[in-house]
């Protein structure tokens, strides 16, 4: 896109899908960080939703992120839609829709559950888990690396921790993409259908938090459970919404960044010769991936109060994007920050918040699975290339492919 006037530039719609067909419209981004960088958009699509203010600089990201007090998760949830589909009391449950003090709360239960020694003791299960999908397709020497490979890993490590049956991933998968995914009508044919997909997940996890609270086993289902801080207990509710997050970050989130960080690797092939050299190298290039390709393009906040910021006036209940993916690319933070660079030294990202009480609790998992992820796919598959147009899912919300063919040298 050529550089617009400031009257044009004004005028953009960042909510309009048309914008983000092929890529995120990172040229729109770098011109509102440089010209407009607090920037209006109305919804066009949904006239009825009220518009919101765009945040696209790395500071102000952060400074945001900091003041949980006039710039709310829980008032108006994280999504640009007031409306869903999904009702925003469930919502605000979950601890990522949650202000202090009830955040505090929820973040204290929810580390006693997930801790870094539960991570790192499932480090040779993701292993497996991924060399198992990888065999899935390794004699057919092509597949979807989405549907066929990223799905089934990610599915299957987050189904592992929690302690469901390798059975039930595929729906666990469709639910977590209705939820999500609700701009694509891939993902959500039916906005209406939603509600009876929020029906039938407390049908399908209540039993198992009646089982985990009798007969404790030791997934992450029961380690939530029997969580408890100063006598405090999550409620069946809260372990439900807090079950349903686990699955659906889990199941997006590392799947979105996976695809996107081969679809680099291969349009840059001596960037991946350096890693198939050097494997040591693909835990440093992790960070480079997330800073290029994080799973989720924002996180919304909603105004507690009137404020003024880059002399224009934010009202109390004005929606406002925090825009991960400019942030990661602004130019006073990152040299060349346009460029795919797995060398980049010492990247400091916010692929998984900009600071503050809401840095992703799974960050540490996300990282360790696409670093076991990368190797083994690049071990096995090192000339995997593109075999045909990469889809990008029809989201604001979700930065991922639905869709990556590619093609390599089948395993005998």
């Amino acid at each position: 896109m050529n550089s617009a006037t400031l009257q044009e530039l004004e005028a953009i719609d960042l909510s309009d899908h048309a914008l983000w067909r092929d890529d995120p419209p990172y040229e729109v981004f770098a011109q509102l960080r440089a010209e407009r960088p607090l920037h209006f958009s109305p919804i066009s699509q949904f006239p009825s939703e009220p518009g919101f203010w765009s945040i696209v600089r790395h500071e102000d990201l952060k400074t945001i992120s900091m003041d949980y007090s006039t710039f709310s998760s829980e008032r108006g949830g994280i999504m640009l839609l007031d409306d869903i589909g999904v009702p925003l009391d469930l919502m605000r449950m979950q601890p990522i829709a949650m202000d202090p003090p009830k955040h505090d709360r929820m973040k204290a239960l929810f580390q006693q559950a997930f801790t870094p020694r539960r991570i790192a003791a499932h480090t040779e299960v993701i292993r497996a888990i991924t060399n198992h999908a990888l065999d899935g397709v390794a004699k057919r020497g092509e597949c979807d690396l989405v549907k066929d490979v990223g799905a089934h890993i990610t599915a299957r490590v987050i189904g592992s921790l929690l302690g469901t049956p390798e059975e039930d991933d595929a729906q666990l998968v469709d639910w977590s993409n209705i939820i999500l995914g609700y701009e694509d009508p891939d993902y959500r044919p039916d906005f209406e259908g939603v509600t009876a997909v929020i029906a039938q997940a407390f049908e399908y996890v209540l039993p198992k938090i009646a089982e985990a609270r009798t007969n404790p086993t030791d997934d992450l289902t029961t380690a939530l459970a029997q969580a408890e801080v100063d006598g405090d207990q999550l409620t069946d509710a809260e372990l439900v919404a807090t079950f349903g997050l686990l699955m659906a970050a889990g199941n997006d989130s590392t799947r979105a960044v996976y695809g996107q960080s081969m679809l680099a690797l291969m349009e840059h092939p001596d960037q991946r010769q350096m890693l198939i050299d050097d494997p040591s190298r693909i835990e440093d290039a992790v960070e480079e991936c997330l800073r290029c390709f994080p799973a989720f393009s924002y996180m919304r906040r909603t105004a507690t109060r009137d404020i003024e910021m880059h002399g224009q006036l934010i009202k109390e209940g004005d929606k406002l994007a925090l825009w991960y993916i400019s942030g990661n690319r602004d130019e006073t933070v990152y040299e060349n920050p346009e460029v795919f660079d797995v060398t980049r030294p010492r990247v400091q990202h916010q692929a998984f918040g900009a600071g503050g009480r809401h840095f992703c609790l799974g960050a540490a998992l996300a990282r360790l699975e696409l670093k076991v992820m990368l190797e083994e796919t690049l071990r096995r598959f090192p000339d995997m290339e593109l075999a045909g147009e990469p889809v990008r899912a029809q989201s604001l919300f979700l930065n991922q492919h639905k869709l990556i063919p590619v093609r390599f040298t089948p395993e005998s």
